[in-house]
């Protein structure tokens, strides 16, 4: 039963119009590390029964490790886990990359999306016989010909007031255009409920994304076909919460709402391994 509760150079001045289309890019903090604390350094157990393994994707701005706390816990809780490294090149590329992810995982699999990782795992998924569902924590999750940068302006996110443009060297010659968030604009606008001498160490180690990843259209969204699952985060100010409830009541995803910001797998690490342990209680087989 489904529970379903671009690119070639715009040069200098094309930036700036992207900025706005795109606004508050889903900058997701990310994850690199999927080991326990120092202070549980208790290994995890061997993956056991029927579970279906975890693949962890990251958002923009960010790497594997804005998963770390959580990952831990899916660890010594039993869970095969994979954090995976999105290339934020663009929704189209990074998707096939997560796809080819998921075609190498073991067995059945749920996919789990934090920000702009949430488009990526809606596209990556659809029609893989691996994915067993979704999760989507305090992410996009587009429809069909929906730009994320379409999702992000309308919900109101403020890309225009952090976003730093830079441009970059595309292989086959011209200039591609990315963002960062301005390191002074990090810590209130993405994870306010994080200590600064934390979010100083995230804005510093953020990765940035390719401007085309908030203009190209998604695809067939997984979500019609897979069940899914959706944490609000109630105090993010970058996807706002009023369109995460949106976004979850679209594709009926059973829904959790959390006080938390942006970062909310940082700075709520229980809540979201519970939802993600509940989807994957549903899902195994």
């Amino acid at each position: 039963m489904r529970n379903n509760t671009s690119g070639a150079t715009t040069a200098r001045r094309g930036w700036r119009g992207a900025v706005v289309t795109v606004a508050a890019v889903t900058l997701g903090l990310t994850v690199s590390a999927c080991t326990a604390s120092a202070d549980e350094p208790t290994p995890a157990p061997a993956p056991g029964g029927n579970k279906p393994a975890v693949l962890l994707v990251h958002g923009a701005f960010a790497d594997g490790s804005s998963w770390t706390k959580v990952a831990a816990q899916l660890q010594r809780d039993g869970y095969q886990v994979t954090t995976a490294a999105v290339p934020l090149r663009g929704l189209t590329y990074d998707s096939a990359y997560i796809r080819s992810v998921l075609d190498g995982m073991p067995g059945k699999t749920l996919l789990v999306g934090h920000s702009y990782g949430g488009a990526v795992i809606t596209n990556a998924a659809t029609g893989s016989p691996k994915a067993a569902g979704l999760v989507y924590v305090a992410a996009f999750s587009p429809d069909q010909g929906e730009p994320v940068g379409a999702l992000d302006a309308k919900f109101g996110g403020p890309a225009t007031k952090i976003g730093v443009p830079h441009e970059f060297p595309l292989p086959g010659g011209g200039v591609g255009q990315e963002l960062t968030i301005a390191p002074d604009k990090f810590h209130d606008n993405f994870a306010q409920d994080l200590p600064e001498s934390e979010t100083t160490v995230l804005a510093a180690a953020q990765r940035p994304i390719a401007v085309n990843s908030f203009m190209e259209p998604s695809g067939a969204p997984a979500w019609k076909s897979l069940p899914s699952w959706a944490l609000v985060a109630k105090d993010d100010h970058m996807i706002p919460a009023d369109g995460q409830r949106e976004m979850a009541k679209r594709m009926n995803a059973t829904t959790v709402e959390e006080a938390g910001s942006h970062a909310v797998a940082l700075s709520q690490p229980k809540a979201v391994t519970a939802l993600i342990e509940q989807a994957a209680g549903s899902v195994q087989g």
